[in-house]
């Protein structure tokens, strides 16, 4: 609730799972997964050259490195997993031309990603692979950094702890997921770091947007 006893607008993402921006009628970002004839699904991952030799070898893979904050008492599943990130799409909208967050989404990731991008071709059943929105946490930032809240939202903008949770929640299966989210993002987990995606799935795209020449 607000301080004027109204409901906030993102009440519905703290305290429910499975939500969408897209419901409250928010443009939602056009990429949807790409789902192959042999029941499997592609997304797309950008690495630094210098870990190529990694990924690519006999032995590699894509690492979840990284300690998902998805843990709640509504997905208590998420304890404890780590995840490996990417996207619906090779370049997607919303990084550089989100109708409510400009291109504040492609300059908070490109400092975290690298310019080689890969292509992820996973089986039918592989199992932990979700959609969220980054738009919650992307709402946050906007505030912090004085500006009006893009959503309207309501979140508590003080920390990143409402916006985290309401990521959270906005995970949805890949295989369930027909849109609705602002800045979709495909995490893939797996219980502890380790390899999350096998070899096999991984191979460098035909296409490079971050390495294409302009001008």
């Amino acid at each position: 609730m607000t301080d004027n006893g109204k409901t906030r607008l993102g009440e519905r993402f703290l305290s429910r799972r499975g939500e969408v921006l897209g419901d409250l009628g928010f443009e939602d970002d056009p990429g949807r997964p790409e789902r192959r004839a042999d029941g499997g699904v592609t997304f797309w991952h950008y690495t630094r050259r210098n870990r190529l030799s990694m990924i690519l070898g006999t032995a590699g893979g894509l690492w979840a490195r990284k300690r998902a904050f998805f843990s709640t008492e509504l997905t208590p599943e998420f304890e404890g997993m780590y995840t490996v990130e990417g996207f619906l799409d090779p370049k997607p909208e919303w990084l550089d031309d989100s109708p409510y967050f400009g291109g504040e989404g492609g300059r908070q990731w490109r400092g975290g990603i690298g310019e080689v991008l890969l292509r992820v071709d996973l089986p039918a059943g592989f199992r932990n692979v979700w959609v969220a929105d980054h738009g919650h946490p992307l709402e946050v930032k906007a505030v912090q950094r004085g500006h009006r809240a893009p959503l309207g939202l309501g979140y508590d903008c003080r920390t990143g702890h409402e916006a985290n949770r309401a990521y959270a929640h906005s995970l949805v299966p890949i295989e369930r997921y027909r849109g609705g989210h602002l800045a979709p993002v495909v995490t893939v987990m797996r219980a502890g770091p380790g390899i999350a995606i096998p070899r096999a799935c991984v191979s460098v795209a035909e296409v490079q947007p971050r390495m294409q020449r302009t001008g």
